[in-house]
């Protein structure tokens, strides 16, 4: 899983390169991306209760390539908050960092506006003591459309997790993350 995170991370790293030469302006394209989730990401019973879904915002960079395909890498920040009933409760909160890299591929003429994209993701938990770790597959379609020198990209997101980031049961209490995430994504590029 490490040598995963590590490809990943090689990949952003030579988009940035890319973003420096010349070119670029034609190739790449930077901006954020920011969304909500559309369920609960965290699944709690008993003594835990979870609170509403967090926003999810980050940086995000598209290759654009000929005959309609593309590389999209972003950097996804999330909020996780829970909470509990025992004498050690209160409000938890957990922050999340997820790194998908999709190909893209914007649909023929008629349907210009459209796009598919599909890849791997990485889902980083910085909790204490153990930071969390999770692989997942991501799906997902969009629009993108023209709106003077941005692009603005509405996205419906799935993404199937390998694992859960953290499971915990106490005192009849069962707390955990979901393995199946869907997010209504927009991305404002220039």
């Amino acid at each position: 899983m490490d040598a995963l995170c590590y490809r990943m991370l090689k990949l952003l790293s030579a988009l940035i390169l890319i973003a420096m030469t010349p070119l670029s302006a034609q190739l790449l394209n930077w901006g954020v991306k920011g969304g909500v989730s559309l369920h609960n990401p965290i699944r709690a019973s008993g003594i835990f209760s979870s609170d509403p879904p967090h926003w999810t915002v980050g940086p995000m960079a598209e290759l654009n390539l000929p005959a309609g395909l593309g590389i999209e890498v972003d950097g996804l920040y999330r909020i996780i908050d829970y909470s509990t009933e025992s004498r050690h409760g209160g409000l938890r909160s957990y922050n999340t960092w997820t790194i998908p890299v999709l190909a893209k591929y914007r649909l023929p003429a008629r349907l210009k506006p459209l796009y598919l994209d599909a890849g791997l993701a990485v889902r980083f938990l910085q909790r204490l003591p153990i930071p969390s770790t999770s692989v997942g597959v991501v799906a997902g379609a969009g629009t993108r459309h023209k709106a003077k020198f941005l692009w603005i990209s509405p996205e419906l997101r799935y993404t199937r997790w390998n694992n859960d980031l953290f499971h915990t049961s106490f005192n009849g209490g069962i707390l955990h993350t979901r393995k199946d995430q869907m997010e209504l994504l927009i991305g404002v590029t220039f």
